[in-house]
């Protein structure tokens, strides 16, 4: 028994398969869709009164978003002016702060200075002293060997 094939039969019978694939593939697809359906048709029947409620509610719901909006909205433009205001004082403050504490590091220099001289002009003294004891010592003992 032999069975000849030609090129275009196994490619007829190749594409017929993937057809049938193709097809497997559709109607797994479908079922999972339809399950899928299922379980929201099933949602949606549960909560029903829920989302009856939520619609109703939802003019409210944006009527109160529109009126807080425009409270904020008033307010900010209200508060717009003062904001400005203390912006300005704000800064006017700081570009204080940074002049004064300018002054405060030159002067806490300047003072830093001052005591670094004080404490030099206070140990030279010391050495001075020192030097006058010691003398004071030296002419005390010269005195002493001449009376004995």
């Amino acid at each position: 028994m032999t069975v000849t094939l030609t090129l275009q039969d196994l490619l007829s019978f190749i594409l017929y398969l993937l057809a049938f694939g193709v097809l497997i593939y559709i109607v797994v697809l479908v079922k999972n869709v339809n399950s899928v359906a299922a379980n929201i048709k099933h949602l949606l029947t549960a909560n029903e009164k829920e989302i009856d409620t939520l619609i109703k509610e939802l003019a409210q719901t944006a009527e109160n978003a529109n009126a807080i909006s425009q409270e904020t909205k008033a307010v900010v433009s209200a508060v717009s002016p003062d904001a400005e205001r203390l912006v300005k004082n704000i800064s006017s403050i700081s570009d204080r702060l940074d002049n004064t504490s300018e002054k405060v590091c030159h002067f806490v220099g300047q003072v830093n200075e001052n005591l670094n001289s004080t404490t030099s002009a206070i140990k030279s003294i010391n050495d001075s002293i020192d030097l006058i004891t010691e003398l004071m010592a030296i002419i005390k003992n010269t005195i002493k060997r001449f009376k004995t």
